[in-house]
């Protein structure tokens, strides 16, 4: 199935409902997104019981904020820009 019919297929499957950009922003940064079984030009074609698990097993983070978390150690300049 592509990215436009997952959102569908997620919610007939009793899961939360993802849209289509918020997929593609997952399937480009998480390292955890099942690769694509068929790839030509922008077509990606994903296995459902692939992406099913993913979402099953995704740990949500909801309102994280990132920009409050400690500076990584090690930075030259304190972690101030």
């Amino acid at each position: 199935m592509t990215i436009p019919q997952i959102p569908d297929l997620l919610e007939a499957a009793g899961l939360k409902k993802v849209g289509p950009a918020r997929i593609r922003q997952l399937a480009a940064e998480d390292e955890n997104w099942p690769k694509p079984i068929f790839e030509r030009g922008r077509t990606r074609v994903f296995d459902w019981h692939a992406v099913e698990r993913y979402f099953r097993n995704r740990t949500l983070r909801q309102g994280e904020r990132t920009d409050l978390k400690k500076p990584k150690e090690g930075r030259q300049d304190g972690g101030q820009q």
